[in-house]
Formats: structure tokens, C-alpha cells, sequence
């Protein structure tokens, strides 16, 4: 037993570690770094797709068609061909970020503000900097305002600036042309969608409640709040928006 034990005892030595070094085991898998090398192609910058992981789903380029597209070769790779300045810009990279299906595209810089928005939109994973600050997960799925107009005239702003985007579809268009009005904003097949519910009520003081369908995510939720806030925001008969999430908490943009 102690001619055993000497064994293994000089096998695993400091002596004996250039012979554990050629032994191979073949059950062991080895670990696998994924670079985060930005992708040859980007203009400097802090957005960028990790190298040899884009899959051409096209999501990304779609949600930031003015930053991001594919090379223009087989198989060809995304990229950011610009990188974004205003603030419409770097909400749509977010955007891309949050909606890339592999998680390939990233954020390198330390700007505490994208960076809170990346960790509230559960994005924190893809940033190459820890931010100044906690931030948690928020989705805002609820906004109150005030509407000088009809109900009619309310659905008919939503309707046609939600479209905006050709691969939207609204769909189960309902309402009762007085104080309700509801629907299915659809992106692909299947449920996938996200429902809009507003309560019209008198004084001009409305509500929109927005849920997903039975085979939707939450994200979308997120990223539709802020298209239908930029759209509340930029109209002349629309003010004291209030925002609130799933808790009820008040969460302004």
C-alpha cells in the first residue's frame, strides 16, 4: 500500500509535470472563450458584433436599418456601418441589441446612461463595462396621459404611426367608438404579438395597457413601450404622460 501511495505521490509532483502535461484525456471537454474582438468592418466606436457568430437572421439590421446591414458577399456577416450619435440612434442600437437572437451584438463603452438602459432592458450581459451604478430589469408595460381629441382620432394616430415599420401588422381591431379600443400588433406568424388595450375615459384622460399574446416575450413589450412613448411624446394633443411597470411603480423614459 505505501509503494502505491509513493507512486501516485511522485506521478503528481512538480517533478513529474512535463509527463501530466502529455497525457490527453479525451472525456474532458475543453472550455470555450467566445472573443469579443469587434468585427473587422465597424467603424471605430462602442457597438459591435461579435466576430463569426452572425447567423443572418436579419433582426438587428431591421430594428437599425440606418446603422447596421449585412456584407454585401455569401454568407456574409453584420456590422454596424455607423455607428449611432443622437438619441433616436443609440435607443435603436439598444434596440438591436436587445433584439439580436444570439446575442452577438454588444456595447464596449462606459456611458452610464446606455449603459442603464441596457441593464434595464436586461441586456447587462452584453456590455463589456460594469456601469457606476445597480440598475434592475424594467419593463414598462402601462402609460396614462391626457388626449385633447376623439377616440376615433386616438386610434388613428396609433394606427398609422405604429405601422411606420412594413414588417408590423395590426390585427383584432376592436373597439366600441366610445370609450375602448383594442388590439394585436403582430411581427410574424404565430402568437407572437403584443396587445394594446386603451380606456378612453371622460375628460380626455386614457390608459394603454399593453400584454403579450400566449407565445410572446416580454422584450417586445419593452421595446414597443418606447416606439408608442416616442409617439405619445411627439404629438401636440398629448401630454402629462406617466409611465409605470409591471409593479405599478412610476417609471418615466
Amino acid at each position: 500500500m505505501t509503494s502505491i501511495k509513493k507512486f501516485f505521490s511522485n506521478l503528481f509532483s512538480k517533478k513529474n509535470q512535463p509527463l501530466l502535461e502529455d497525457i490527453s484525456d479525451p472525456v474532458v471537454e475543453p472550455t470555450v472563450h467566445i472573443s469579443t474582438t469587434k468585427y473587422i468592418q465597424h467603424p471605430q466606436g462602442d457597438f459591435y458584433v461579435m466576430d463569426g457568430v452572425c447567423i443572418t437572421c436579419g433582426a438587428p439590421e431591421a430594428e437599425a436599418p440606418d446603422l447596421i446591414e449585412h456584407q454585401k458577399i455569401e454568407y456574409g456577416h453584420c456590422y454596424f456601418k455607423k455607428q449611432p450619435e443622437t438619441e433616436d440612434e443609440i435607443n435603436r442600437a439598444i434596440n438591436a441589441v436587445a433584439v439580436s437572437c444570439i446575442a452577438g451584438l454588444r456595447y464596449r463603452g462606459t456611458n452610464e446612461s446606455i449603459l442603464m438602459k441596457l441593464y434595464e432592458i436586461g441586456e447587462q450581459n452584453q456590455c463589456d463595462n460594469t456601469p457606476i451604478y445597480k440598475y434592475k430589469e424594467v419593463i414598462r408595460n402601462k402609460v396614462e396621459f391626457s388626449f385633447k381629441g376623439t377616440i376615433q382620432k386616438l386610434q388613428n394616430i396609433l394606427k398609422t404611426k405604429i405601422l411606420k415599420r412594413d414588417y408590423y401588422k395590426i390585427l383584432d381591431f376592436k373597439t366600441n367608438e366610445k370609450d375602448l379600443f383594442q388590439f394585436t400588433l403582430r411581427w410574424t406568424d404565430g402568437l407572437t404579438g403584443t396587445i394594446y388595450k386603451c380606456n378612453f375615459q371622460a375628460g380626455g384622460q386614457c390608459k394603454i395597457e399593453m400584454s403579450k399574446e400566449k407565445d410572446g416575450y416580454f422584450g417586445s413589450i419593452r421595446s414597443h413601450s418606447e416606439d408608442l412613448n416616442n409617439i405619445l411624446s411627439n404629438e401636440e394633443n398629448i401630454s402629462e404622460i406617466h409611465w409605470f411597470n409591471f409593479d405599478g411603480e412610476r417609471k418615466p423614459f
